[in-house]
């Protein structure tokens, strides 16, 4: 068999958590052809693969790559910071936001020249802010039908499922069964950012779990959590929940951080949110009538994540005043309260932050549980450009290096499965996330001993380390750690 490329050499890991094996992987346009020793093979071109690992292309389940941050992957076609640390497929609209309509959008990326393999899930949110006439209430019977029908036309358009977040009181745990039935009979899946990731964070995933129950949907609950100190003593009930659910498809992603990043009215509690929204916009938080209470709301919020320190700032547009500096720093050069600088800045808009709220034990034990795959939570960044989260350039060298190899909470297969095949399992990507034959070939080989993240939260623009080739159906798109002109990727849209 003739070749158009041949790896040779490898250390084999094939995504389903199996031991490696070594052989050589060859390539015929975007397919795997053959896997195995192929030494009488007559190749095009060779890839000396001696002393590197082999695995699927990384798999990310959970970014933002939609039109977030930058703008997304319209602005950002190259996605360079996701390519460089292995991962050849995103799937965005997550969190409860998608583009939309979501043919339109994905026609729209299809004209792009794009580096990786791109998904798209329907957000709850934008079908929302398409069914339902105003905002602070329930579906009337007519919009919740056609939520329920603006659901099934993503799913028709190419959406895997269904995102949720940042849920208000007013959307019920029926609403969402609902949609998410309608969700189910298409083939999809249900993904959430769970209502509650704090103090009602064991509520918060039961709910996730009834409504899978109810729906009969495969669930995924998104960057699972422990955030800010009254949930983290409530990861033992979290993990019973988990376990205990086998009568529900569940499954998790997770970044390696204990920081998130998200826009600073997160900080507002959801009661002075929805009040906001009720009295006609968050610049009438600043009404005597309500001012006191809002700030003491807050305070209280602040110090169940640590306070205006656990608080960095992020802007999306550099800014050399706020730029890494921590709420604390910047109030007191102000001069101000922390919590009067937070509303001001609410009020302004645009601003965002990372928030140092989670505990490193429990994030071990979300990583090595065997029901978490790893997901990013990031965005398309241009490399330098403004302060960041450095899961933008690490999550997946991190997960497997510096969680697998050195903390030894995995192997280096499970890590791998962690990062490929359980996400194309869970979201139904055909032929993709193992090595195989006959499946696409993306791919990706590094070194085992030095595959690491380098970019910190103080320096958060860095490219791993170790990610020495990437291919994307077929077609090299990093080599020897550079990444190379050409555009591989393609648009997968969902077929049940």
């Amino acid at each position: 068999m003739t070749f158009d490329l041949l790896l040779r050499g490898a250390r084999i890991y094939d995504g389903s958590g199996s031991p490696p094996f070594r052989g050589d992987v060859g390539v015929i346009g975007d397919r795997i052809a053959a896997v195995g020793p192929l030494g009488r093979a007559e190749p095009g071109f060779v890839l000396d693969a001696e002393g590197l690992a082999l695995a699927p292309g990384f798999i990310d389940p959970h970014n933002h790559a939609h039109n977030e941050a930058e703008g997304g992957i319209l602005n950002i076609p190259e996605a360079d910071n996701m390519l460089r640390q292995g991962v050849t497929t995103l799937i965005a609209g997550n969190c409860g936001g998608s583009a939309w309509p979501i043919g339109e959008h994905l026609d729209a990326v299809s004209q792009l020249g794009i580096k990786q393999n791109y998904a798209t899930l329907v957000g709850h949110s934008t079908l929302r802010s398409q069914a339902v006439a105003e905002n602070g209430r329930a579906p009337t019977s007519e919009e919740l039908e056609a939520l329920r029908s603006l659901a099934r036309q993503a799913l028709d358009e190419g959406a895997f499922g269904m995102s949720t977040g940042y849920f208000s009181t007013w959307v019920t745990t029926g609403e969402l069964v609902a949609v998410s039935q309608a969700v189910a009979e298409g083939g999809g899946i249900y993904t959430s950012h769970i209502r509650n990731e704090g103090q009602g964070l064991v509520e918060a995933v039961a709910e996730a779990l009834e409504i899978g129950r109810r729906a009969q949907i495969p669930v995924q609950i998104s960057h699972i959590k422990t955030h800010g100190h009254l949930a983290w003593d409530r990861i033992g009930e979290v993990i019973a929940l988990l376990d205990g659910a086998t009568d529900v498809r569940v499954h998790a992603d997770r970044y390696p951080y204990t920081a998130c990043f998200s826009g600073i009215s997160a900080l507002l509690p959801q009661p002075v949110r929805e009040e906001a929204g009720r009295r006609g916009g968050l610049a009438s938080l600043q009404d005597p009538a309500v001012h006191p209470e809002v700030v003491a709301a807050l305070r209280e919020h602040m110090d169940l994540i640590g306070g205006p320190d656990s608080v960095v700032f992020a802007p999306l547009e550099p800014d050399p005043e706020l730029e890494g500096r921590t709420l604390a720093e910047v109030a007191d050069a102000r001069g101000v309260p922390p919590e009067e600088l937070v509303l001001s800045l609410v009020i302004k808009g645009g601003m965002s932050c990372v928030f140092h709220a989670m505990r490193e034990d429990n994030l071990r034990t979300f990583l090595s549980h065997p029901l978490v795959m790893f997901g990013s939570d990031g965005h398309l960044r241009r490399p330098g450009h403004g302060f960041c989260h450095p899961r933008n350039y690490g999550t997946f060298p991190r997960g497997i290096g510096r969680y697998g190899r050195d903390a030894r909470l995995y192997d280096l297969a499970t890590g791998i499965r962690k990062a490929s095949g359980m996400a194309a399992d869970k979201f139904g990507l055909a032929d993709r996330g193992y090595v195989r034959q006959g499946y696409f070939a993306d791919l990706v080989l590094f070194s085992e001993s030095q595959i690491l993240d380098t970019a910190t939260f103080k320096q958060p623009h860095q490219y791993p380390r170790g990610i020495k080739y990437v291919l994307v159906n077929g077609s090299l798109a990093v080599d020897n750690e550079r990444t190379l002109p050409g555009n591989h990727g393609r648009v997968l849209r969902f077929s049940p």
